[in-house]
């Protein structure tokens, strides 16, 4: 996969909906990086690197299985977290 140097926001929200800690503590270790340091770059406080790009790509791969085994899409999620951002709330 080729990634910009941060996530942006509706990827990091669609990651960590569609996964748990304990999911992405296993990645972490699977790939000898602490899981700091994969939830630094999920949240877009860290550059993706050539080091944590693996881990990167299998948390998104799991985040799409998940999303998918719950009979969604990335996409779907996308336009579910568009359409509650542009809906304006109505206080009356």
């Amino acid at each position: 996969m080729k990634f910009e140097p941060y996530l942006g926001k509706q990827l990091t929200r669609a990651i960590k909906a569609n996964t748990t800690r304990a999911e992405r503590q296993v990645v972490a270790e699977k790939h000898i990086i602490s899981v700091h340091t994969l939830n630094t770059v999920i949240s877009g406080e860290r550059k993706i690197t050539n080091f944590n790009e693996p881990a990167l790509t299998d948390i998104i791969k799991l985040a799409i299985r998940n999303a998918n085994y719950n009979g969604k899409t990335l996409a779907d999620y996308y336009q579910q977290k568009e359409a509650a951002v542009a809906t304006p709330l109505n206080n009356h």
